[in-house]
């Protein structure tokens, strides 16, 4: 026993000393944060300018509601000016559509223009729903009625969402209006409904938010990564050994099994450190950005179970001891790291099969497919882990 916790202690400290670990350690938690707080503050950055975009109302009735409609405070920039300032484009006489874009394109493309909106003559008639649905289940390119919006950039969701909405809003409305109904009224009528999902436990109910998803999805690739290279550690450290003839000396004074049993021990007991480490950062970071996550959404580590943290280690440990134990037969079967690539590949598909498999174990954490997956040894440490952060198996 005293000869395996001299090795285990020789593997720690070794790596526990060495610059990799202490950067890794330090970066490690701050790349996380990262990848959770530029988002939410870019989220909060406003890079929206005012537009000028061309309307060709074909129509000649929505361009006039449209105008006002994104006049109004919703629509309107931080600096409190129009975001959108639409210029009616109309078709000249004796002109075709196509030559009113050929025009149009080419203010597009010179920037007098940010977008145009091409609206249809018969935008406000309603189509007949099987015939609307057979055309698109034939695969058709969209006809009259289809509204096109014209821009060099295209990729912006935000925009798109905000103009179709004006645009659908305006012409149910005049839809309505046209068919002699009241929109208000009908508005009131097809107000949707919020569905509030609440999770149900053996200690009561509590609502339910995305935090538990992406807390699964986080801490299954977490697990993940840590199993892959604290693996690859021992795999490159008997390499290593073996290469330089290290092992020889070492097998003088210690059997096989415990030089073995005291290298994974101890580079376990970094990847314990390391977790360690970065559970406390987190929890601190947590703690000091709560004004900024957004209202309703509570990602904090403080609203995880405690036992999920417990599993964590627990199938980390497993998982670690399971995949350790076959680095390292990868490693004392070959002499170089070029070797053991190959070799390592099936191996390493184990781990990430799993990985394919999150969305569905997320969503069906005790249907049979999930049961029978995290009865597999190798799929055992990530699946559980998935499920245990989910719904806590019986």
């Amino acid at each position: 026993m005293r000869k395996i916790l001299s090795v285990i202690k020789r593997e720690y400290i070794q790596i526990v000393r060495t610059k990799g670990f202490i950067i890794g350690t330090v970066l490690g938690p701050v790349m996380m944060a990262a990848f959770i707080v530029v988002p939410i503050i870019m989220s909060t950055v406003s890079v929206d300018r005012q537009e000028t975009i061309g309307v060709v109302d074909l129509s000649q009735e929505v361009f006039s509601d449209l105008d006002k409609r994104l006049d109004q405070k919703d629509y309107r920039l931080d600096d409190g000016n129009r975001h959108y300032v639409l210029r009616k484009v109309e078709l000249p006489y004796g002109s075709s559509v196509d030559e009113l874009k050929k025009d149009l394109n080419a203010k597009v493309l010179s920037k007098e223009l940010s977008a145009y909106i091409l609206i249809p003559k018969n935008v406000l008639e309603v189509e007949d729903t099987n015939k609307a649905a057979r055309k698109e289940e034939s695969g058709k390119k969209p006809e009259e009625g289809d509204i096109e919006y014209v821009s060099q950039h295209t990729t912006d969701f935000e925009k798109l969402g905000e103009l179709s909405g004006a645009l659908n809003s305006v012409i149910i409305e005049k839809r309505l209006k046209k068919e002699g109904l009241d929109p208000q009224k009908i508005s009131q009528f097809i107000r949707r409904v919020r569905l509030t999902p609440i999770k149900v436990t053996k200690k009561g109910e509590e609502k339910d938010t995305m935090g538990t998803f992406l807390i699964s999805y986080f801490l299954a690739i977490i697990l993940y990564a840590a199993i892959f290279i604290y693996g690859s550690v021992i795999m490159r450290g008997v390499i290593e050994e073996k290469s330089s003839k290290v092992v020889e000396v070492l097998l003088s004074s210690l059997k096989p099994f415990q030089l073995m049993l005291g290298k994974i021990l101890g580079i376990g007991a970094v990847g314990l450190t390391q977790f360690t480490i970065w559970a406390i950062f987190g929890f601190a970071v947590t703690q000091f950005s709560k004004s900024f996550i957004p209202a309703g959404a509570d990602f904090s580590l403080v609203s995880i179970p405690t036992y999920v943290f417990v599993y964590f280690v627990v199938f980390f440990i497993l998982g670690y001891f399971l995949y350790a134990t076959f680095y390292a037969a990868v490693g004392s079967m070959v002499n170089s790291e070029k070797e053991a690539q190959q070799l390592v590949m099936p191996i390493t598909m184990f781990l990430i099969l799993p990985l394919l498999l999150l969305i569905f174990v997320i969503r069906s954490p005790d249907s049979a497919l999930s049961v029978g997956l995290s009865l597999f040894p190798l799929f055992a440490p990530i699946i559980m882990m998935l499920r245990v952060s989910v719904l806590l198996p019986p």
